[in-house]
């Protein structure tokens, strides 16, 4: 049986009320104040209220210990794990769950999220791509940008599978490897999340819907990658070694541009502490908490809900080969930067 193995860490004890106040101690929405019911679920209560009320249709009715738990509940129960990724003991003690039920929920809700995938992670039509186009230049002054893409692994723990060694990354721990795309504000508007940690980034998009997109010609613009990727006409990478005035303020641009995407991933990871420590589950339902926390986070970004305090914990990146480039690819990216850099 798949179960999360949970921890309890160091915390504040909850602030008590004085002795002969009653207080409805299940339900958090009444006893917690509007601060620190951001700073413990991420997100203000209105916005909590809002998500309740669109998983209510997918979410079915839960019982513990004979008690109903209403779906408020259960959504700030999983809110609760994706900020920290481990389970309070309080939490549990508030709404009367066992851990067992607790993991069921997390399950149960992570997939009620993912199944609004499509109305928050979507790709830009032609008019959001103009837009983008001119926000991105404005940031980084790199021309016809309408995403920026990169590779993110989120540690899990070790399968018990005849593959577990393919999960093991470049940097030695068990991952899944998630490619995104970000916009200028910082949202997602692709993310593949279902690729063992030690498949390389170029394979992930080669292997996308958005790259077959790209390639049948339905997309007006070009998308910003490392080194990871091979070079074409849609998606652009740096000089490894630029040698002209015109590649050096080629790849000053592009590099400040592509950063928006890590940018992104920190501002992610920071938001939902799960994806920095290391998500006990079995691969399949690991990848349904990372969507799930992806969708969140757009959803978060569109709502202007302020971001938690900037953490550096993410691991120095190790260098990985060049991917293989064309000279159809190379050829196009010296004449773009001839015509946009000289």
């Amino acid at each position: 049986m798949d179960y999360l193995e949970y921890l309890n860490e160091d915390q504040l004890p909850l602030q008590r009320p004085a002795r002969g106040v009653l207080v409805d101690r299940s339900n958090p929405f009444n006893l917690f104040d509007e601060f620190t019911f951001r700073d413990r679920f991420r997100m203000y209560k209105e916005n909590a209220l809002e998500i309740t009320t669109l998983l209510e249709p997918s979410l079915s009715s839960l019982s513990e210990r004979g008690r109903p738990l209403p779906t408020s509940l259960q959504v700030l129960i999983t809110l609760r794990f994706l900020a920290t990724g481990t389970f309070h003991r309080e939490t549990g003690d508030l709404c009367g769950a066992s851990e067992a039920t607790v993991c069921r929920i997390v399950h149960r809700v992570c997939s009620a999220i993912c199944e609004l995938r499509s109305f928050y992670i979507k790709f830009p039509d032609a008019a959001g791509q103009a837009n983008y186009k001119l926000q991105f230049y404005e940031y980084g002054h790199f021309p016809g940008v309408i995403g920026c893409i990169d590779g993110c692994h989120v540690p899990i723990k070790c399968p018990s599978t005849p593959d577990a060694e393919e999960y093991r990354n470049r940097k030695n721990w068990f991952s899944i490897n998630v490619q995104a795309v970000c916009t200028p504000n910082l949202e997602f508007s692709n993310i593949v999340a279902r690729w063992k940690g030690a498949t390389h980034d170029s394979r992930i998009f080669l292997n996308s819907s958005l790259c077959a997109q790209f390639q049948r010609g339905q997309h007006s613009g070009i998308l910003l990658g490392d080194s990871g990727y091979g070079q074409s006409n849609f998606l652009f990478t740096p000089y490894i070694h630029p040698t002209t005035a015109e590649q050096q303020r080629y790849n000053r641009a592009h590099i400040h541009t592509r950063g928006m995407v890590e940018r992104m991933f920190g501002v992610w990871k920071n938001r939902f502490h799960c994806l920095r420590n290391t998500l006990r589950f079995e691969p399949r339902r690991c990848c349904k908490v990372i969507i799930a926390t992806a969708v969140l986070h757009t959803y978060l970004k569109q709502q202007c809900c302020p971001e938690p305090p900037m953490e550096e914990h993410d691991q120095a990146d190790v260098p990985f080969a060049e991917a293989g480039n064309d000279q159809r690819g190379l050829a196009h990216r010296v004449a773009f930067t001839l015509q946009h850099f000289s």
